[in-house]
């Protein structure tokens, strides 16, 4: 059985979207359109691909076991065009890059600037996320380059290379905070206020909690809960909650006098930052090239792992 890539970006769109209706917009089709696609399919294969409910779609068993093959398929396809394309000297092509916010908002806008510098006709997609996330999505082929802290071991996952850059977390509160203005600032004081922190179960929330947890205390109250970079600065700086994040996020809001940074040693911890790929599967032209242009260490590359420094 032969498939194309329109039959599998419009099932594996239905998919993420749950509706025809989300889906044809992402497929560039009309509904009646990708619906008969739909439908055409489940008459090759002689089965529902999907329940249909007044609420949207459901993949059925059959749908569930072709997914993470659609997936493969359709990732496989757009690689191989991409390698041709490079061979052709056109340049073209899609890289999809993943990264932790402290490297997708500083390093890599002016490297993805040079490579459409050189390659116009190139696609660059950036995913700006948790390291959790960004495990998923690679291990998941939505993404073919990771660039995060060390993360735990994985057996489709392998780093390739350590940046030549780091960075650490700090504790921050309004400009306007009581604690912004003392020089005596100790952990007990930062922990017996209330927080805005990332979600529970994110790789930020539990370091944290591991780094509080190390020092025999107990964890503060969190208020606000959020995975969202710019909400937790602009919740910091209007309100008395503290927040914890890496220091290169927090430069703009520091030059405004919106934000000020708390130094506490325990929870000031300092991050290295790896490159990943995929263990199987090849790489276009244009992650070789993101490879020379990223500040890489001349260090050689141990397995890291996750967890405390």
């Amino acid at each position: 059985m032969t498939f194309d890539q329109r039959q599998l970006r419009a099932f594996l769109a239905v998919v993420d979207r749950g509706s025809l209706g989300r889906a044809a917009d992402v497929a560039c089709m009309t509904q009646p359109a990708l619906s008969r696609l739909i439908g055409e399919m489940e008459r090759r294969f002689g089965q529902r691909l999907f329940d249909r409910h007044s609420k949207g779609m459901v993949p059925t068993a059959a749908g569930e076991t072709l997914i993470p093959h659609a997936r493969l398929l359709l990732f496989e396809m757009e690689q191989a065009a991409s390698a041709l394309d490079a061979l052709r000297g056109l340049g073209r092509g899609r890289l999809r890059v993943g990264a932790v916010a402290a490297i997708a908002r500083t390093i890599l806008p002016a490297i993805a600037a040079c490579l459409l510098d050189a390659a116009p006709k190139l696609q660059v997609d950036v995913l700006d996320a948790p390291e959790d996330r960004l495990v998923q999505a690679l291990a998941g082929r939505e993404i073919d380059v990771v660039i995060a802290p060390a993360i735990a071991p994985h057996p489709e996952i392998r780093p390739i290379a350590e940046l030549d850059y780091k960075d650490s977390y700090t504790v921050l509160a309004a400009a306007a905070h009581p604690l912004a203005h003392r020089a005596d600032v100790g952990l007990d004081d930062v922990l017996g206020e209330r927080w805005a922190m990332p979600e529970i179960g994110s790789a930020p929330r539990m370091l944290f909690h591991n780094l509080v947890t190390a020092q025999g205390e107990a964890l503060p109250d969190v208020a606000v809960e959020t995975n969202s970079i710019g909400v937790m600065l602009a919740t910091v700086s209007s309100s008395r909650l503290l927040g914890w994040l890496p220091k290169p996020l927090i430069g703009a809001e520091m030059e405004r006098g919106l934000i000020a940074a708390i130094g506490i040693p325990v929870l000031e911890v300092e991050r290295r930052f790896f490159v990943y790929t995929r263990r199987k599967g090849s790489l276009i032209a244009a992650a070789h090239r993101l490879f020379d242009l990223l500040p890489l260490s001349s260090r050689a590359v141990a397995a890291p792992s996750s967890g405390l420094p």
